[in-house]
């Protein structure tokens, strides 16, 4: 995978479902991608659950995976002011940039959970799944752990979701209703 693709739909849905399984619980593996666009992004293979799989990432990030994008598209004089921080090595490519604050970061994660929950309940009118869990796929620069989850996010239980996974460069924690906040060794799937 290169550089460029790392936020793709198709690689965070991939590796989020893998990182699930191998860090979490088998099952998540068997999970199938359906056919129907308008769907959650896996489905158990009985059809009673549902996983929805989402990035976030802060403003500047998505910036700079603008410009990785674009330069690998071979697109010259590519505009970098507004990219905050940003050092570019001699061949034009990033060598740093700002990632964002921890406010920044949550504030994105409770929009993408409202947004999330918005989604779900009009599928749920539609699709009869008994659970359904949600997977944030979070590019904070390695700011947030399990404490930082347990202070920032105090009210998950008004959301539908049985679990919700965040995946982390460094953490992989799991809120669940009943339980409250986890954390598991977070685990890559072998090649």
């Amino acid at each position: 995978m290169e550089i460029w693709e790392r936020y793709s739909k198709n690689v965070i849905e991939k590796f989020s479902i893998d990182v699930i399984a191998e860090s979490f619980d088998k099952k998540y593996g068997t999970y199938i991608a359906p056919k129907d666009s308008d769907n959650f992004d896996f489905i158990s293979p009985d059809k009673t659950s549902a996983i929805e799989i989402t990035l976030v990432i802060p403003e500047n990030e998505q910036k700079e995976y603008v410009y990785e994008i674009e330069k690998h598209r071979g697109k010259e004089n590519l505009k970098t002011e507004n990219i905050k921080n940003l050092r570019l090595d001699s061949q034009g490519n990033i060598a740093s940039y700002y990632g964002g604050s921890m406010a920044e970061i949550k504030n994105a994660i409770i929009t993408s959970l409202e947004k999330k929950q918005q989604k779900a309940l009009k599928r749920i009118k539609v699709k009869n799944y008994h659970y359904i869990d949600l997977c944030l796929c979070i590019q904070d620069g390695s700011l947030f752990d399990l404490n930082s989850f347990k202070m920032a996010f105090t009210n998950l239980d008004k959301y539908l979701f049985q679990n919700i996974f965040f995946i982390t460069p460094s953490h992989f924690i799991r809120y669940n209703k009943k339980i409250g906040f986890e954390e598991y060794p977070r685990k890559l799937k072998n090649m």
